[in-house]
């Protein structure tokens, strides 16, 4: 896990059999990364590129940038695991032009 590591030796994965690695282009208009997945167990969202990347969960039609989760530049990430699960949509937003790049997992 990259942003929340274990703290308990009893702390077991969720098991999953595929991913799908994408990539998408963002701008100032909201734009849809991952549908609802009731089937999702992990997904990971990483900026690399130089301005904040806003992602959004749930209903997308009052996005506003910096008004969510903010995915901070060159190499800042959100990971959704067994502690934060959400199967919910997830859009993004930026100030300009970008990509955000992204991995989700599910059984």
């Amino acid at each position: 896990m990259l942003n929340n590591p274990s703290d308990s030796s009893n702390d077991s994965a969720i098991p999953f059999d595929k991913c799908t690695n994408d990539e998408k282009s963002l701008n100032t208009n909201v734009t849809l990364l991952l549908d609802a997945n009731a089937n999702r167990t992990y997904a990971i969202f990483v900026n690399n590129y130089s301005i904040d990347i806003t992602l959004i969960l749930g209903k997308s039609s009052n996005a506003v940038k910096n008004k969510g989760i903010i995915i901070k530049p060159r190499g800042g990430s959100y990971e959704i695991n067994k502690h934060n699960l959400y199967t919910g949509k997830i859009s993004a937003i930026a100030a300009s032009n970008c990509k955000l790049s992204f991995v989700e997992c599910s059984y």
